[in-house]
């Protein structure tokens, strides 16, 4: 891939060089890459002289025996070349030194030196012997180490650690990162480099996407698309007085579809020894379009709550820096229906929403969240029982969601970050029995007399929040919020005077939903359904 001269501008200072170079050791501080193809990024370590160093080929040492699956072992290795520095892990004690480990050897990038010896097997393989063995024909010592992943244990000093990944494999694949001065970090604190880590971050996915976006597909996609039936009850009721029996149902169902990419990034800073993180932050870019229709029919009374339901779930790629950090995001969608009914309703409400250019930033700090959230086209019927008291209320809400599952110091501390953008269709009802009158709109008259209002609604509620404690950095319950408006479809009061002072409003929204009343059959004749609204409401018309 060729990289134009200002994306490469734009991945200055922090990915412009090579991070991890395995030709160097790690003496004192050295980086270690994501190389996976679900993503990129680097940590960089830095410690006293005695408290890093490395055993690799960089460092003159040669490993023989090592799983490469397996965290925590005891290995053999020897000196294969003393010129490169393999007594530097004596600096003080081989025993508590973090060690840069070898691709070949251990399932993390780094582990502990916990004991070292000469070890009781002293031979050497025949194909790594001609390596080995020296000029003069002289067998290098055999020595065994252990090695583990658990910070906590005695080590030769504090090692700090700063760390940025990216979901996207190569837009910012050779990671550098420059941690503050010990000026800058005086008079700026480490939440200036998150900060500024994160924003160059976001401009750099912004810059990767818009200049490559037909050759990479590096977003993660984020597709779904179901008919879910949210409620359904059907009642035989028997003939009660003049209520004839009959077959009664309340049914809600809402058909959604999500359509988007999600690409996201993260920056920490801290300790690996001792374990700790000071500074992280998250930074998610989202694309989406949520559409959806809500359909409810009924000829029962009595209140519907479904609660949340979730229909659902996939993972998306993660991002790995084995035992110091880990991100496993995963894209979910769930529906919520509530009801309150005294009349016969039908009805079909279109949910519509283009979200663009989102980011969020979490926790909230001096980059500002952005994004475009543009309400689409939606179609609205409903047919009432006209004649009728009815004080109605109904909502359906169709609720994508992004989950950040992180991890950090081995599995030690977890908290999920989420994302939820809550689209809902509402219906107020204050209908008034006796009400002689009509009214019409720009799409079907509404033929029979009605009294009172109806009040037809759609909204996008968009919110991030985090679910524990994650070290000191943010609380369990932590809410940012993103976006919040609610759009009026369909709103019209009409019949005499009494009839519209019936009208409960959104105010009474809650008091209704509060009746707790089983689904059951009428105790009075509902009548047969009239329309009332049936007409198309241009996205362009409503106001953000």
């Amino acid at each position: 891939m060729v990289f134009s001269p200002l994306l490469i501008a734009a991945l200055l200072p922090i990915a412009a060089q090579a991070a991890n170079d395995w030709s160097k050791p790690c003496f004192g501080e050295c980086n270690w890459d994501i190389t996976s193809g679900t993503g990129s990024g680097t940590v960089r370590i830095a410690g006293p002289h005695a408290a890093v160093s490395d055993i690799t080929p960089a460092a003159g040492w040669m490993i023989m025996d090592c799983d490469a699956n397996t965290p925590d072992q005891d290995i053999r290795l020897v000196c294969q070349d003393p010129d490169k520095g393999c007594d530097h892990i004596y600096t003080n004690n081989a025993a508590g030194t973090l060690v840069r480990l070898p691709e070949n050897c251990g399932s993390t990038p780094f582990a502990l030196v916990t004991r070292e010896w000469t070890h009781q097997d002293q031979s050497i393989p025949a194909n790594k012997r001609s390596a080995i063995v020296r000029r003069d024909g002289s067998q290098p010592t055999v020595k065994g180490m252990s090695l583990a992943t658990n910070w906590s244990l005695p080590s030769n000093g504090n090692v700090t650690l700063f760390l940025v990944g990216s979901s996207l494999p190569g837009a910012a694949g050779n990671f550098t990162v420059d941690p503050p001065t010990d000026g800058a970090l005086s008079k700026r604190g480490l939440g200036s480099w998150l900060d500024k880590s994160l924003g160059e971050l976001a401009k750099i996915h912004a810059n990767f996407l818009g200049d490559f976006n037909k050759n990479v597909t590096a977003s993660s996609p984020l597709n779904f698309e179901k008919d879910f039936p949210i409620f359904d009850k059907k009642i035989d009721c028997p003939q009660k007085g003049k209520v004839p029996a009959f077959s009664g149902e309340a049914k809600v169902d809402l058909e959604g579809k999500v359509d988007g990419t999600v690409n996201y990034g993260l920056a920490a800073a801290g300790s690996i020894i001792p374990p700790k993180l000071d500074e992280f932050g998250l930074f998610v870019g989202l694309d989406a379009t949520i559409t959806g229709t809500l359909g409810l029919g009924a000829t029962l009374t009595g209140s519907i709550s479904s609660g949340k339901i979730p229909i659902f779930e996939t993972g998306i790629p993660g991002l790995d820096f084995p035992k110091i950090l880990s991100v496993g995001p995963t894209f979910s969608v769930n529906v919520e229906a509530t009801a309150s009914l005294d009349a016969n309703v039908d009805m079909d409400v279109d949910l519509s929403y283009d979200v663009k250019g989102m980011q969020l930033f979490f926790p909230p700090g001096s980059n500002s969240q952005a994004g475009k959230f543009t309400p689409g086209d939606s179609n609205v019927k409903l047919s009432a029982s006209p004649n009728v008291t009815s004080h109605g209320q109904i909502a359906a809400h169709l609720i994508p969601s992004l989950a950040f599952g992180v991890s950090a110091i081995g599995g030690k501390v977890k908290a999920t970050i989420n994302l939820d953008l809550d689209a809902d269709a509402a219906v107020d009802l204050s209908l008034t029995a006796g009400a002689k009158a009509s009214t019409s709109t720009k799409g079907k008259d509404a033929s029979a007399a009605f009294g009172g209002c109806v009040d037809i609604t759609s909204g996008l509620n968009v919110n991030a929040g985090a679910d524990a404690d994650f070290f000191s950095l943010f609380k369990k319950g932590t809410s940012v919020p993103l976006f919040s408006h609610t759009f009026d479809l369909f709103k019209k009061c009409f019949g005499s005077s009494p009839a519209r002072r019936a009208y409960t409003g959104r105010s009474a929204r809650a008091a209704l939903m509060a009746r707790d009343t089983a689904v059951a059959c009428p105790s009075s004749v509902l009548g047969s359904v009239a329309s009332v609204v049936e007409q198309k409401v241009l996205g362009s018309s409503l106001k953000v």
